[in-house]
């Protein structure tokens, strides 16, 4: 009986350690992504395409998201580096160059004489994990807004990407949130690829 009450207390506090581990650090979660196209890239279109950096319209732009712990305190997610906006721009460029297209990251007036200019707002990203005894569950939410401007024609796309995501662990790992936030950029960039289809130089929605 012994052992086991002390298998018991031993189970407890490393429960307890790790729910208190960490309160107030910054855990950091990165954006982009790379590889996150998945499969062996296209041919390159000749259309060229410049993404500019998205706006950053969140209620709270001082993070991403927190890590509730277990025994009260927090710590909170954050980009590495750069602003969320310059990160997704960039993201979405690689993804799309791994569909085939010619697309680069500009600033300002560095778009002019692109076929194609892609800008965007951030409206909601966020991901958030809350510990328990012998869990974490973790929330991701995700929504941006999508502009297109095709110059040859002067038609403009418009698309709302929307995804959210859960899951749940025992022990929490700074992974778990990372791959939840890849899912939640993924999910947007995959339903925007599959609702819009180049036309020469030209964005259009697919008709369904």
């Amino acid at each position: 009986m012994k052992h086991y009450r002390i298998v018991g207390i031993g189970l407890f506090a490393s429960i307890l350690a790790a729910g208190c581990a960490g309160t107030g650090e910054r855990i950091e979660l990165k954006v982009p992504i790379a590889g996150m196209a998945g499969n062996k890239a296209a041919a390159m279109s000749s259309a060229t395409v410049a993404v500019q950096p998205f706006e950053d319209q969140r209620t709270d732009r001082s993070h991403l998201g927190a890590r509730y712990h277990l025994w009260g305190g927090e710590s909170r997610f954050n980009v590495p580096s750069g602003t969320l906006g310059e990160a997704t721009a960039q993201a979405f460029a690689d993804y799309l160059k791994g569909k085939g297209w010619n697309a680069t990251v500009t600033q300002g007036t560095e778009a002019a004489g692109a076929d194609i200019t892609i800008s965007g707002k951030i409206v909601d990203l966020s991901v958030d994990a809350r510990s328990g005894i012998g869990q974490t569950t973790l929330n991701a939410k995700s929504r941006m807004v999508v502009h297109v401007n095709s110059l040859s024609d002067g038609s403009q796309v418009r698309e709302t990407l929307s995804s959210t995501g859960t899951n749940q662990v025992f022990w929490f790992d700074p992974e778990d949130a990372q791959e939840l936030l890849n899912e939640l950029y993924s999910k947007n960039f995959e339903k925007f690829a599959a609702d819009t289809t180049l036309d020469g130089k030209i964005l259009k929605l697919r008709q369904r």
